[in-house]
């Protein structure tokens, strides 16, 4: 479950498609677009799911960038109950446009609220002037709050992502920050 939490965090920005064929500048690509391949992203992640802790690093790669993608390698080693676990690699393809997020696909019968602002985080040794996107719901009686710091300059946008989950006897939380930024 540490795993898939992972997964969602650092898919986050990807965005919900909608139906019709209309496509926009795809900002991941961006962020990645502005650096030559060798370029690096590591994070590290902490999950905590009903008490079971896991954790997780992860370094992303630019392989390649071009007028239509951009080829991102993503390494992965998993620590559960004091085992690690190094994951196959996997490559992951970031197309310079994608489908315009649609708001009206993600909301249930409870909107979602959702705060801007600007704030510094510390991550890899420094300070980032980011923005910060704190986004509450309350779902099925689950309430999950969840904030991102991002920057357009940074390979991937994220420099760090927290989110808390907790209702119905349930409760997780995650936390995933920039451990490491290589540029070329």
């Amino acid at each position: 479950m540490g795993l898939a939490c992972s997964f969602a965090i650092l898919f986050a920005l990807t965005g919900i498609a909608r139906a019709d064929d209309t496509l926009v500048a795809n900002p991941v690509y961006q962020s990645w677009a502005k650096f030559k391949p060798g370029t690096t992203v590591e994070y590290s992640t902490e999950t905590n799911m009903m008490g079971n802790a896991t954790s997780m690093e992860i370094t992303q790669t630019l392989k390649e960038v071009n007028a239509d993608k951009a080829t991102i390698e993503v390494k992965m080693s998993l620590l559960v109950a004091g085992s690690k676990t190094e994951m196959p690699a996997a490559t992951r393809e970031i197309p310079v446009l994608m489908k315009p997020v649609d708001p009206a696909a993600t909301q249930t019968s409870d909107v979602p609220e959702t705060e801007t602002a600007t704030e510094s985080v510390q991550a890899a040794g420094k300070m980032y002037s980011c923005k910060k996107t704190t986004v509450t719901s309350d779902a099925n009686g689950m309430i999950t709050k969840s904030i991102t710091w991002t920057r357009d300059d940074m390979p991937g946008t994220i420099v760090k992502t927290v989110a808390e989950t907790a209702g119905s006897g349930m409760t997780m939380s995650s936390k995933m920050i920039l451990t490491d930024f290589e540029p070329k």
